[in-house]
């Protein structure tokens, strides 16, 4: 029997403020059901890559440039005056294409089960691979990788770098099934139910036992039932794409394409940058402090209960213009890490939280013992077109036992609180 959402004798799911209502006698028709139709998407296949330049770094911190030619389990190949020299895979640290690559924002946007994301201009899954169309090629993935899909509106494309931003940070804190998600980012409603297939024009779901084709028009995203997060592993090699992150144990490349774990097929020119020591890096976010001094502008709400943890450092999702997940410092705090064995890197990007709305900037000290490694002045200006997300930094901590983070107000400024956007020690 078909089913319909309806605004009266609402039940809310899993005790969320998000409401879902399944009721028989179907006007579903006029707003979800659609006419499945013979409507696939039209893409370009995946077409070969011309010559890239690239840059190898070692794992003894020397450079090789010129053209990559392969990556494969021999090692990475790259073609310089005339001559090829192969880099064993244990002896490099990462491979980055340095042509010219412009910002890809697209429609969708994919989450994946390991915490990787990928963003394209749609997408298609008959039930075997998910095609995901992009400007450069088809990307073609598992479906048993996919965590969730979220479509961005119209009316978001500026104002919300990523899209579901609103529905994923409401999901209910225990599910059950498949979700489909209807209505808006505003007002935005879950269903419970068996996701089967996605074309062009509809999004194919199983509701007691009926399998319902729904408009894509009305759906504003999708999320799979899956594994906790913290239970998933992630691969140890970290892939970046021109509008995407993945991660993968083993990678593959030609000017024919890219190959992750044998199942996972990109174009070749998506490539931006592979690092094979991403299995080696640890997120300053899951380490605790050492020792933490926050005192606010008004010092005593500092001390209050349920306040301490709002002034005191803390990771943050993606969001406000970012598109990873990051830790805010308010000004005038202090915080002081013990650095794993062995550290040698520290990998982030500095903004503003606000990124480039922020009205007032802070002054931000990051020192290793006793030694200062940077000082800058963080306010809006450092989001700039080629660094929408801030100065990014890569700082040798070598050696050192203790890093310290200081951010603190400038003369004669309103203040604002800094966001280190992945802050990463590479070991």
């Amino acid at each position: 029997m078909p089913y319909e959402l309806s605004t009266p004798a609402r039940t809310p799911l899993h005790g969320m403020g998000c409401l879902v209502c399944f009721r028989p006698m179907s006007v579903i028709a006029s707003f979800l059901l659609a006419t499945v139709q013979p409507c696939f998407l039209l893409a370009t296949l995946s077409r070969a890559a011309d010559d890239i330049p690239c840059r190898v770094e070692r794992a003894d911190g020397g450079l090789v440039s010129g053209r990559l030619v392969r990556i494969g389990a021999a090692g990475v190949v790259v073609e310089a005056a005339g001559s090829e020299t192969v880099i064993p895979l244990d002896g490099v640290r990462t491979v980055e294409s340095t042509a010219a690559q412009g910002v890809t924002e697209g429609i969708v946007r994919l989450s994946l089960v390991d915490g990787g994301w990928l963003e394209g201009s749609d997408l298609s899954w008959d039930g075997t691979a998910v095609s995901v169309t992009r400007p450069d090629g088809i990307v073609e993935l598992p479906v048993e990788r996919l965590r969730s899909v979220a479509w961005r509106s119209g009316k978001a494309a500026g104002a919300q770098p990523v899209p579901g931003e609103a529905w994923l940070g409401a999901l209910p804190d225990s599910i059950e099934s498949d979700l489909l998600i209807v209505g808006s980012d505003e007002a935005h409603e879950f269903v419970e139910c068996a996701i089967t297939s996605i074309t062009a024009q509809t999004v194919s779901v199983v509701l007691d036992e009926e399998t319902i084709p729904v408009k894509r028009s009305k759906i504003i995203g999708l999320h799979w039932l899956r594994t906790a997060p913290e239970v998933t592993r992630s691969g140890a090699v970290a892939v970046d794409l021109a509008g995407g992150s993945l991660r993968a144990d083993v990678v593959e490349w030609s000017p024919q394409g890219m190959v992750l774990d044998g199942s996972v097929r990109l174009p070749a020119d998506a490539l931006r940058r592979i690092d094979w020591a991403a299995g080696r890096t640890v997120s300053l976010v899951s380490l605790a402090t050492e020792r933490l001094d926050v005192e606010p502008y008004f010092g005593a709400l500092g001390r209050l209960p349920g306040l301490t943890a709002y002034f005191s450092p803390r990771g943050v999702g993606p969001g406000e213009g970012f598109a990873a997940p990051g830790l805010v410092v308010r000004p005038r705090t202090v915080a002081v890490w013990r650095l794993p064995p062995e550290s040698r890197r520290l990998r982030t990007t500095v903004a503003p939280a606000a990124g480039s709305r922020a009205s007032g900037g802070a002054l931000l000290v990051i020192a290793l013992d006793d030694r200062e490694l940077f000082r800058r002045q963080i306010d809006a200006r450092v989001c700039t077109p080629d660094f929408p997300e801030g100065v990014p930094l890569d700082l040798d901590v070598a050696g050192g036992r203790r890093l310290t983070i200081s951010v603190d107000f400038s003369a004669a400024d309103p203040g604002c609180p800094v966001r280190l956007t992945s802050p990463m020690i590479e070991q």
